[in-house]
């Protein structure tokens, strides 16, 4: 999720002290978290769940970013070492045989820009 509230000038100077505290204040923080929340929960109830091991293994985390680390931002984490299919699931994969000729292309999923047309409907 992305806050695009200019209160520099081109130069980088000019800065508003009452935006900067608003984009790093404790309340901005809870409020991006609480959006990355929703969005692991829209995540977790659309992804396929044979075993559930990738819908278990979304995350989030909040941190400081933006091109002058200014503001809070945060991150919904999907996969990693609990569910290691989770970018071919994501993404698609290729199915080749022993002697490496692809036999097959599977067709990802694109849970996450789901979940991302939903938040934009909220």
């Amino acid at each position: 999720m992305r806050n695009n509230i200019p209160y520099r000038d081109a130069s980088g100077g000019g800065s508003n002290p009452a935006i900067a505290g608003i984009l790093l204040s404790a309340t901005m923080r809870a409020l991006m978290y609480e959006r990355a929340e929703i969005a692991q929960a829209i995540y977790r109830d659309i992804v396929s769940k044979r075993t559930g091991r990738l819908a278990r293994s979304a995350r989030i985390e909040t941190f400081r970013g933006g091109r002058l680390k200014d503001r809070w931002k945060a991150r919904l984490i999907v996969g990693g070492n609990e569910a290691p299919h989770g970018l071919g699931h994501e993404y698609g994969y290729e199915v080749r045989d022993t002697s490496g000729e692809t036999t097959s292309v599977v067709a990802g999923a694109h849970d996450l820009n789901q979940v991302l047309n939903r938040l934009g409907q909220l």
